[in-house]
């Protein structure tokens, strides 16, 4: 397969993991914590953080050749992670807020789980850039 077919599908993997996180955590916050539901959609997330940062890797190990391909790789990785920044950003916010018909904690749990996504995200945003990487 050639790179951008790889990179085609990075991307195509990055957009469904990107709703997937969403709408999982969207429905996390109508589960008690300790309902099989709860535990279904944190994993959900999981699966859809790690395939996530999987799409953000794929441009950065593949351009690796020149000059101008590197900073392309960097480019569209910072690109991917600031997405992941700001989706988790507004998905924290989502979560945090309060609503009648959803569980304290299991909001407070999305919560801080997107919001240290977007922790993460930003290191890798500063990583990216650092000289020698």
């Amino acid at each position: 397969m050639s790179i951008f077919l790889f990179i085609l599908l990075s991307l195509l993997v990055y957009i469904a993991a990107l709703v997937t996180l969403v709408r999982a955590t969207a429905r996390l916050r109508y589960y008690r914590f300790d309902e099989a539901g709860f535990l279904g959609m944190a994993a959900l997330d999981i699966v859809a953080a790690i395939l996530l940062f999987s799409a953000v890797a794929t441009p950065l190990v593949l351009l690796t050749g020149s000059t101008v391909e590197n900073v392309e790789g960097r480019v569209l990785a910072f690109l991917l992670l600031l997405g992941i920044i700001l989706v988790t950003g507004a998905t924290a916010w989502r979560s945090l807020s309060w609503s009648p018909s959803s569980q304290t904690l299991s909001r407070l749990l999305g919560g801080i789980y997107c919001l240290l996504l977007a922790l993460a995200a930003l290191v890798c945003m500063v990583l990216i850039f650092l000289p020698g990487r």
